[in-house]
């Protein structure tokens, strides 16, 4: 699984610290959609936790405010917080794909300024993001080295390498209906094979008898 980064502009404000800051703050750009900017699902899957009625900032605390949590297999979820009060719209139990919008950045909970804050779990315990999430085509990374350490990015797979690995399976498949052929034919040889054949001929004659591959001639007095 590669999980997409959930903003098209990547500016990473806050990196992950375990036990201290366990996710990603996700910056904006005025020249890139601004402080409102969309979030989108990492991955696809089902929303396993919402909330969407937050209205306000906290001073202290550590509130998510508006958030979303979806839960993409049985080991991987994703969790989006600070999100802006009406932008969000999804219910426990809707499903998402990858590269949805799931609401807009905002500032609600304990934040301080518009952002994004994203956590991956893996087996519901908090990992480090950047180790799982990926850039993808078409979204835009900072200029600012210290906004885009160790930052991974998606390979789009080769079309060619793609249409090579379909005709290889198309053979595969060809070649094992021939090998089930091949099999039926074998057994009704061996059966063919099975049967005995009786010739009576008189003793001062002379014969040809032809034989197949895999028959045997016995003479009896």
């Amino acid at each position: 699984m590669t999980l997409r980064y959930p903003v098209n502009y990547i500016a990473i404000t806050q990196y992950y610290e375990k036990g201290v800051h366990n996710g990603l703050d996700l910056g904006w750009n005025s020249a890139f959609g601004g402080n409102n900017q969309p979030i989108y699902a990492a991955e696809d899957g089902v929303v396993v936790a919402v909330r969407k009625d937050y209205q306000t900032t906290d001073e202290t605390g550590s509130s998510y405010g508006n958030y979303v949590k979806i839960r993409h297999n049985e080991y991987v979820s994703t969790l989006y917080a600070h999100m802006a009060y009406g932008s969000v719209s999804l219910n426990i139990g809707d499903t998402v794909k990858k590269g949805q919008q799931i609401g807009l950045m905002g500032n609600t909970g304990y934040s301080k300024g518009n952002h994004l804050h994203y956590e991956v779990f893996i087996n519901d315990t908090k990992v480090n993001p950047v180790l799982y999430t990926y850039v993808y085509t078409g979204q835009i990374v900072s200029s600012n080295p210290d906004a885009r350490q160790d930052l991974l990015y998606y390979e789009e797979p080769d079309e060619d390498i793609e249409v090579l690995k379909k005709m290889i399976t198309e053979l595969q498949d060809k070649n094992r209906l021939l090998e089930e052929e091949v099999k039926a034919l074998k057994e009704d040889l061996k059966e063919a094979q099975a049967y005995d054949f009786t010739y009576q001929v008189n003793k001062t004659g002379i014969y040809q008898i032809k034989l197949y591959e895999g028959e045997t001639l016995y003479i009896k007095n």
